[in-house]
């Protein structure tokens, strides 16, 4: 931990430099996170008030001070909604709380080898799930939380970390989870489809000057991988990863970022200390790519305002820099979406697309990948396809939300995935007479509905689909949640 902390230095002098440009003369503290795995219903209507108050978000998880100064805004188009959020977010407004709780139930078919997509690497299979999360806040510079995810085989400690600081420079020491995307479903780079590691996360948790500045930088190791292959020699180790996100939001309701990813050091041989991470952050060529393995994106999200304000988003991804230069993103990947948060009285949509070029989430140095316990640590469907296949690939998912009249709120969700035909294995350039495995076409239908009873909220999930070799499968789930 100490070693990711020193790995951090830079990142903690640039925050002090920034710390003048806050606009504020009264610091405030850290803040605490809402849980990636929340309950659909209160996070569409988060995302409706966030959209509302022109904030257009290229990151996860969502920081309740943020949340918290969007009210204001959000208030004064949609009292109701602005009162639902206010009214759930008073758990965070205590010295102590229980802020989420779930137990999910289930009965499942044919549904062994079945990753569910962004579930924190939790199989299909598994007929049950529960997560909790709470913290203790003694004063406004210190928040402890604590948190669990579980399901059979598997118990980590989610959301538990201690967090220190400020609003403009908040440093979090645990299993916190990220994702850098502006989609809801698929992030290229870092997401939920894997495990979450512990780690040591630097950002703001509050837009820093009048082009609204953020930046998120965290150090982590990844899972042992017996796979480090380096001059020719195979050896075994934890590779170690650092992350960072930059953004701004030059006009409001309009935002770009920029995301890295580096993956370095790890087995016999690969340098691993802080100058080497420092030279593959600001050197993307040369030996920043025969010593170790990286991605970037470059995202933006702009909200469309009017009487139904609805945002659309881009990122723009690279496996490497193969098309010259370092800004030049290799082995590209696309993604694009629409989310309208409220669609006449009662509906709201989101569409995503995704295409990504072969070589994706392999390396001929990290045989793995960038992998955490088997999984990748990026979009969910780069798990649809045969361990170390370097296939590309094309995803869709289209979600659509209902409040009924009768209450409650009922979710369907359609995902499908298209392994490419043309290219398989993990080599780094195209070998014609490596024939390409016949992977089905992968689809899965959720239809979920949940509504409010006693203090608490249940509701039931049909979820079920084909896989990439043509099996059918189905779970059939009960849940309660705080």
């Amino acid at each position: 931990m100490l070693s990711w902390i020193r790995a951090l230095k830079p990142a903690i002098a640039i925050t002090c430099v920034l710390a003048p440009w806050t606009g504020t003369a009264e610091a405030t503290g850290v803040s605490a996170y809402l849980p990636l795995n929340l309950e659909p219903e209160m996070e569409r209507q988060i995302e409706r008030v966030l959209i509302l108050a022109d904030e257009p978000i290229l990151k996860r998880p969502f920081a309740v001070g943020l949340v918290q100064a969007a009210l204001p805004q959000a208030c004064l188009i949609d009292k109701p909604l602005c009162a639902k959020v206010k009214r759930y977010l008073e758990r965070y407004s205590r010295d102590y709380a229980v802020t989420h709780a779930s137990a999910t139930g289930a009965l499942t078919r044919n549904a062994v080898g079945i990753v569910e997509p962004n579930a924190h690497g939790m199989p299909v299979k598994s007929p049950w799930e529960l997560s909790l999360q709470a913290y203790v806040q003694p004063n406004d510079y210190i928040l402890v939380s604590g948190g669990v995810v579980a399901y059979e085989g598997r118990t980590v400690p989610t959301g538990s970390m201690l967090s220190l600081g400020f609003h403009w420079a908040q440093l979090d020491i645990g299993y916190r989870d990220h994702w850098f995307s502006p989609a809801t479903d698929t992030s290229m780079l870092i997401s939920t489809e894997a495990p979450t590691r512990p780690s040591v996360t630097l950002s703001n948790s509050e837009p820093l000057t009048r082009l609204g500045f953020q930046y998120e930088l965290f150090a982590t190791e990844l899972s042992h991988s017996d796979r480090i292959l380096y001059l020719g020699k195979l050896s075994s180790g934890n590779p170690r990863l650092f992350g960072a996100q930059f953004s701004i939001e030059p006009f409001s309701g309009w935002s770009l970022g920029i995301n890295r990813l580096l993956e370095y050091g790890g087995g016999a041989g690969l340098p691993d200390g802080a100058g080497t991470l420092l030279r593959n952050f600001f050197k993307p060529s040369g030996l920043s790519q025969t010593q170790g393995n990286q991605q970037a994106s470059y995202v933006s999200r702009f909200i469309f305002p009017g009487k139904t304000p609805f945002a659309v988003y881009f990122q723009y991804a690279g496996e490497d820099n193969s098309n010259g230069g370092s800004y030049l993103l290799g082995n590209a990947a696309l993604t694009a979406g629409i989310d309208v948060p409220r669609l006449g009285r009662y509906f709201d949509v989101t569409y995503e697309y995704s295409e990504w070029q072969n070589l994706w989430y392999v390396h001929n140095i990290y045989l793995d990948g960038m992998t955490n316990d088997g999984l990748v640590l990026g979009n969910w469907g780069a798990d649809q396809r045969n361990f170390g296949d370097g296939v590309g690939a094309r995803s869709q998912m289209l979600r659509i939300g209902w409040e009924p009249p009768f209450g409650g709120y009922l979710e369907e969700r359609i995902r499908t995935l298209a392994n490419q035909s043309y290219y398989g294995g993990d080599l780094r350039g195209y070998t014609p007479t490596i024939g390409a495995f016949p992977y089905h076409r992968y689809y899965d239908l959720m239809v979920r509905y949940s509504r409010p009873w006693a203090g608490l909220t249940i509701g039931g999930e049909v979820f079920g689909g084909r896989d990439i070799y043509g099996k059918t499968f189905s779970r059939l789930s009960g849940f309660v949640r705080y």
